[in-house]
């Protein structure tokens, strides 16, 4: 039998709308509960669930919309206006590297995808839009890096992998901070670019021995499947309030090994601009993050 949704949730919805429709009205508990069919005792009861958080008002002559939903609206609002950003934001970045390119917000302890564009490669493990997956190791580490306290929470969602994997999972992200983005390589992109470390000159050379590293220390946590042919980059998008608002990523089958620094480059790149349009403060982002 298919979920259903919970009946008092249905009618929380109903009196935020009503009371929305009828801004800075005061509705009495009888009259709205007539307005909206709802029973009195039901509809007071919801009212008391709603008032805490200021959703509702309570006043001398009834209930009116409370100030506690202005911040939600903003906040609503800032995100559509990331997300339209983001998905231009992937266009281009395809358009740049011709790899598939995902966008992603946070969403509680979750990522969702927000944006995509390129076609999934063969044998890829590639998400749709809307699909979600949990903010925990191995996902996500770009998003968690930079801030100890989503590191924590971030971390503690990794049962059971002991003192040293939790002290891999910190270094991890302290790589994350030094290069601007976070890696995951299959076997086989790996052993490619380890074998050709040596033919890159220095300047790619170090930040792929940094990611190479970063990878390893991340492998604590995931089971590697080797049918899966695609790496994944992600760098993290900041806000005006210099946190992470989003993230954005690139999957790249083997065969782009040799152009895995540009490909990195590119991505740094696009996400540093995209963090300008949002307004987010600077100091460096890419090297020691936000302050």
């Amino acid at each position: 039998m298919a979920l259903q949704p919970a009946p008092s949730a249905q009618r929380g919805v109903e009196i935020v709308r009503f009371l929305a429709d009828h801004p800075g009205e005061v509705f009495a508990v009888a009259d709205l509960a007539r307005r909206l069919g709802q029973s009195r005792a039901t509809c007071q009861a919801v009212l008391l669930a709603l008032e805490p958080p200021n959703w509702v008002r309570r006043t001398e002559s009834g209930y009116t919309l409370g100030a506690g939903l202005i911040p939600i609206g903003a906040a609503a609002q800032r995100g559509a206006a990331v997300v339209g950003l983001l998905r231009a934001a992937t266009r281009r970045l395809y358009q740049e590297t011709g790899c598939e390119v995902i966008g992603y917000l946070p969403a509680g302890d979750q990522l969702v995808n927000v944006g995509r564009v390129g076609p999934p490669f063969l044998l890829s493990a590639t998400m749709m839009e809307g699909q979600a997956f949990p903010l925990a190791p191995p996902n996500g580490l770009a998003f968690a890096a930079w801030d100890d306290a989503e590191l924590d929470r971030w971390i503690a969602r990794a049962p059971g992998i002991g003192r040293e994997g939790e002290t891999r999972l910190r270094e991890a992200a302290a790589s994350v901070r030094t290069l601007g983005y976070g890696i995951v390589l299959d076997s086989f992109t790996r052993r490619d670019l380890e074998s050709g470390l040596a033919d890159l000159p220095e300047e790619r050379r170090r930040p792929m021995e940094q990611a190479l590293a970063q990878d390893e220390l991340v492998r604590v946590a995931r089971v590697e499947s080797r049918t899966v042919r695609h790496s994944f980059v992600s760098a993290p998008v900041f806000g005006a309030d210099g946190r992470v608002a989003a993230l954005m990523g690139v999957i790249f089958e083997t065969d782009h090994d040799a152009e895995v620094p540009d490909i990195a480059a590119a991505l740094l790149a696009a996400s540093r601009q995209l963090s300008d349009g949002l307004g987010a403060p600077s100091p460096e982002r890419g090297g020691e993050g936000p302050s």
